[in-house]
């Protein structure tokens, strides 16, 4: 068994349950709420941003120019192609896009952050792979099993092709994550595979922030001393 098919068995359970969400199910039949879209479209922006910073964190652990080549490649995506995902369901929902950027990570979002940003702190390429693949990992899950259970009506059709054909980058990074994991210690793989798991829990997280809103209890004092100037 590779290592990558190992990770795939052991996060069944979590998969199974985000494909099983209700914000999810909401892509499928064509009906979300449009609170639940513009806190999802806010907060997968910050997220993005964040994706950024972690593909240069693995640039710069990138012994192989191939590695490298494709994290670069990644980099420019996430920066002009992937808001067309978000665009879409903005259009569907008539929100508007620009007024969506500027938010305040919610507590789910801020941990899912710094979980990725500490596997890029420990300067292993194979546990920063492992940490950031479960996010195009399960959205091409949802994508393609979206595909099987939708209808060409539903206004979220064309963010569900987006993701269903999204299958190259997956399986690029899991060949990777596979060669790396042939040189690794038992204990590395351990450690990695808590970050891949430990990033599945929180693309879940994700859904469920989004569907029911779970943002800062204190959200009006922290927007607050972020506006006001300390004097």
């Amino acid at each position: 068994m590779q290592y990558s098919e190992y990770l795939i068995q052991k996060a069944e359970p979590i998969l199974k349950e985000i494909l099983n969400h209700p914000f999810v199910e909401g892509i499928k039949t064509g009906k979300l709420s449009q609170n639940a879209i513009s806190f999802y479209v806010q907060q997968d922006y910050q997220y993005l941003d964040e994706f950024v910073h972690i593909y240069g964190q693995a640039i710069s652990c990138s012994q192989d120019r191939v590695f490298a080549q494709f994290f670069n490649e990644q980099i420019s995506f996430l920066m002009g192609q992937e808001s067309k995902a978000h665009q879409i369901l903005c259009q569907a929902a008539q929100l508007n896009y620009a007024e969506l950027k500027n938010a305040i990570p919610s507590p789910k979002a801020y941990l899912y952050q710094s979980h990725m940003l500490r596997a890029g702190k420990t300067g292993s390429l194979l546990n920063i792979l492992a940490a950031l693949q479960p996010c195009p990992w399960t959205y091409l899950e949802i994508g393609r099993h979206l595909t099987a259970n939708s209808t060409s009506e539903n206004p979220y059709q064309d963010w569900i092709n987006f993701y269903a054909d999204s299958s190259t980058t997956t399986e690029k990074i899991f060949k990777f994550i596979d060669q790396l994991a042939k040189n690794a210690t038992d204990n590395e793989l351990k450690i990695a595979t808590q970050y891949f798991l430990k990033s599945c829990e929180l693309e879940w997280q994700f859904w469920q922030q989004a569907y029911y809103q779970e943002d800062w209890r204190f959200k009006q004092v922290l927007t607050a001393a972020e506006r006001e100037p300390f004097s």
